[in-house]
């Protein structure tokens, strides 16, 4: 029965469709896509003019991001392999395992 709206259900428009011969559905699936590409590229170009109204920090109308950390240069580094770390947070696994091996933290200091 249909919705008391006038619309089938999800489970009706399942039925009907099984009812359907192969080629039938085959050519009622290629019309859906067709319909339904349109739909998502339309939606697609909406997104992206909205994306295109927003700054280059994901902010509408130009507003300022508040409390912005600016990036910490690093303070160790490793000659072989250009690895770097900030001294920051937890350390880095490259120099932990420098540090593990036996090797002092204090050699790879960026000077």
């Amino acid at each position: 029965m249909a919705k008391s709206n006038g619309t089938l259900t999800d489970k009706q428009v399942s039925a009907w469709f099984e009812g359907l011969s192969f080629d039938r559905q085959v050519s009622l699936l290629d019309s859906l896509s067709i319909s339904h590409s349109k739909i998502r590229n339309a939606r697609i170009a909406e997104l992206r003019r909205e994306l295109a109204a927003l700054d280059g920090n994901g902010h509408a109308n130009g507003a300022a991001k508040r409390n912005m950390q600016s990036k910490v240069q690093a303070k160790y580094r490793d000659p072989a392999t250009g690895d770097a770390w900030s001294g920051r947070g937890r350390m880095s696994s490259w120099l932990a395992a420098k540090v593990k091996a036996g090797e002092k933290a204090s050699r790879y200091l960026i000077k």
